[in-house]
């Protein structure tokens, strides 16, 4: 295609999209209580940033339904005997909403702006293929290829809520009350999609989002409580790239003998306790094609009952109800299982990051943390991570598990990965650092009128829209 004839196509599609804006065709409305500052893929952060971003945007590679990685834009790629050079191509007439090509300048611009690539060197081959060279091997790297691809100057020239882009949907309308967002709406021109307009309504909280659903205001929307909302369905389901669990304070005295934790682990029956709360976690890879099913994950026994002593143990929990009653069970098995004294101290969510943990101010803290999809975790749990800013809260420090780690990041061979990941778990869950609890449900209330709405990994919340090309509306009054 010519450059006169992308640039007319994309004036042709503009309009086009401008009309679907306002035209009657079937549409999703969902209800959303989180104001936007940026849809920028380098810069989305909040669920309804990320949620937007990933329907506006392509990048090399992306997730499929069973959270496998599989290629969108990248049409060829390769990698080094050594594992520090890959070099991919993308697909050729692959175009901007502006009716540029996408080019490898693309792709190096990105890679320049997105923080997870700094330190990665990046080469044009040519007009379509870019050389990344990585300063050490990094078996994840095309995991973090599957952010969307900016177009060159979009941090500096594209108005963040309504960018450049390049996915199936586009941003064809804002609308304001003063300076909060009152609604987007994204439409799209491909032909797979049965539902063509996507619309977000923003709301002040979660109680006005159950009103407007109830008013008929809106056809969905996600929420941490549950709602009982006439002719909607509740689609709920984990998000799995996060996992609560009770970590341990290494550091502290009453909690250095692994004895002592292995009880307290042994007394708590997991699967009923998080019920209201989640799915299980599997440990520190969880539910994943690199989970180890031979290490026991359920350690609990209904007939151990021990008197630990004069021991005294505090649990940090973030002031929420669903936490704060989870505090409380654990805390009523402790005592009547262990002969403990427990006591729970309640923190302000948005502080709990600078007043608990970076200080690493906690006995037992209730507390959720971020996971990749790829197995992956050495900033969680490598003994280098476990002094601020590192993120291994515990202070976990086993020789094992820190080469099991080492050596999974740099294999690329999944099957060696599998041995090294497996040496981790075993580690891991004999030392008892951290109890794992669940990954949380999220509530998604839908509109009974939408079908097509199917099962899927959920890693994160926009994962909800990963089978959206297979819903349809059966009714539209």
């Amino acid at each position: 295609m010519s450059t006169i004839l992308a640039f007319i196509t994309s004036i042709i599609l503009s309009i086009y999209t401008t009309i679907l804006a306002f035209a009657p065709t079937p549409t999703y409305i969902e209800g959303v209580d989180i104001q936007p500052a940026s849809f920028l893929p380098n810069q989305a952060r909040n669920q309804n940033e990320k949620t937007i971003s990933n329907l506006i945007y392509r990048g090399l590679f992306k997730y499929d339904i069973y959270g496998a990685i599989i290629p969108d834009l990248a049409e060829t790629w390769s990698v080094s005997d050594d594992g520090l050079v890959y070099t991919i191509k993308i697909k050729d007439n692959q175009y901007w909403t502006s009716g540029k090509k996408i080019t490898a300048d693309d792709l190096i611009y990105t890679s320049f702006n997105v923080d997870d690539l700094t330190g990665v060197a990046t080469d044009k081959v040519d007009d379509l293929t870019v050389r990344f060279t990585l300063p050490n091997k990094y078996s994840p790297f095309l995991s973090l290829l599957t952010i969307g691809i900016m177009p060159t100057q979009a941090v500096e020239k594209n108005n963040p809520l309504s960018p450049i882009s390049n996915g199936d949907f586009r941003i064809a309308r804002i609308q304001r009350t003063g300076k909060l967002l009152k609604q987007i709406t994204l439409v799209t021109t491909s032909s797979k999609y049965e539902i063509k307009k996507i619309v977000f309504r923003y709301y002040s909280n979660d109680d006005e989002l159950a009103t407007a659903a109830r008013l008929g205001e809106i056809q969905a929307f996600l929420s941490p409580t549950e709602h009982i909302v006439d002719n909607f369905y509740d689609h709920k389901f984990p998000i799995q790239g996060i996992y609560y669990a009770l970590f341990f304070n290494l550091r502290n005295d009453k909690l250095k003998d692994v004895l002592v934790r292995q009880k307290l682990e042994k007394v708590l029956p997991i699967d009923q306790l998080i019920v209201p709360y989640g799915i299980s976690a599997q440990g520190p890879i969880s539910r994943s094609l690199f989970t180890d099913r031979a290490v026991e994950v359920d350690k609990y026994d209904d007939k151990f009952k021990e008197n630990l002593g004069d021991i005294n143990l505090t649990i940090t929990v973030p002031d929420i109800d669903a936490h704060k009653q989870l505090a409380k069970e654990v805390q009523a098995l402790w005592e009547s299982s262990l002969g403990i004294h427990v006591n729970i101290k309640v923190v302000k969510p948005e502080d709990i990051v600078d007043q608990v943990v970076n200080p690493r101010d906690f006995e037992v803290l209730l507390y959720g943390q971020e996971v990749g999809r790829d197995p992956d975790r050495y900033v969680l749990w490598h003994s280098a991570q476990k002094n601020p800013p590192g993120l291994n809260i515990t202070g976990f420090d086993q020789v094992r598990a820190d080469r099991a780690l080492e050596a999974g990041r740099d294999e690329l061979d999944n099957e060696k990965r599998v041995v090294h990941y497996n040496e981790f778990q075993k580690t891991l869950t004999e030392q008892v650092p951290a109890i794992f609890l669940y990954h949380p449900f999220t509530h998604y209330y839908v509109s009974k009128y939408f079908n097509g709405i199917g099962e899927k990994y959920t890693h994160t919340y926009s994962d909800r829209f990963l089978d959206f090309a297979n819903w349809h509306l059966t009714k539209t009054n």
